[in-house]
């Protein structure tokens, strides 16, 4: 199974730097830990244009396409206008969700707003995510070609709370047949990338269907070795070689914390 997925991160604040935007980091470990694959990770202003082509482009190729960010009760929060133009579909108040979120601010001594109001307001024909932690929900809106969009709120804890309790249990379920791809890792010390480059060539080492990422830090080298589920032999065979290599390398107490 080969289900990709691209995620698509909106705000302004995100692109001047105001914010530190973590939400690849989050979802591509949770995606790589049910087998499946973030391959594209883009990050787009809060402009209504932008936001309806960019969406058009990720569902020419992906599967699973994410998308966070401009939910919130603010006039700058135009993700679902967008949305709603670009997939040429209604915005309807989800009204289980306004009820969510005036129990909450009762809670508090708060007193409901429109402005409050309109984190409930979602795409007609979208199933509705709830949100543990905060107001507006997530929605998941199914595409033609099997395809999938699901649109989240841009707060971390947020985007995190959909994406584990909603999300990922819904693609496990989807995907059945997917599995996390075969990882070994190698910490290596006192030596340099170029010089492990040029050992591994001098061995010729040309592991077939592994992939082979190089992770350098303070006099250290992580190998990291990633391959599909049944090429189990391979990378067990390449593991063994890329350690007899390095032997005089290996930084053998790293690596019984990472085995």
């Amino acid at each position: 199974m080969n289900k990709q997925a691209e995620l698509i991160s909106i705000g302004n604040e995100l692109l001047s730097g105001r914010t530190l935007n973590t939400h690849g980091q989050d979802l591509g470990a949770a995606l790589t830990a049910i087998g499946l694959q973030l391959v594209r990770d883009t990050t787009i202003p809060d402009d209504i244009p932008i936001i309806g082509s960019t969406v058009q482009e990720a569902l020419s190729r992906a599967d699973l396409i994410f998308i966070s960010g401009g939910l919130g009760p603010t006039i700058d929060d135009i993700t679902r206008d967008a949305l709603a133009e670009a997939l040429g579909q209604n915005i309807i108040l989800d009204l289980p969700t306004v009820a969510l979120i005036t129990e909450r601010y009762a809670m508090r001594d708060r007193k409901m707003t429109p402005a409050a109001e309109r984190q409930a307001l979602v795409l007609e024909n979208s199933i509705v995510l709830p949100n543990s932690v905060g107001a507006a929900p997530g929605q998941r809106i199914e595409w033609p070609g099997k395809k999938f969009l699901f649109v989240l709120p841009g707060p971390p804890h947020e985007f995190n709370a959909i994406l584990n309790e909603e999300i990922v249990p819904w693609l496990i379920h989807q995907f059945p047949d997917a599995r996390p791809n075969l990882i070994r890792i190698i910490q290596t010390q006192g030596i340099g990338e170029s010089d492990i480059v040029t050992l591994l060539e001098q061995a010729h080492f040309q592991p077939t269907h592994i992939d082979l990422g190089f992770y350098p830090a303070r006099g250290k080298v992580e190998i990291r070795l990633t391959t599909d589920p049944e090429n189990e032999p391979k990378i067990v065979a390449a593991e063994q070689h890329l350690l007899k290599v390095l032997e005089d390398f290996i930084d053998y107490d790293k690596n019984k914390e990472t085995t």
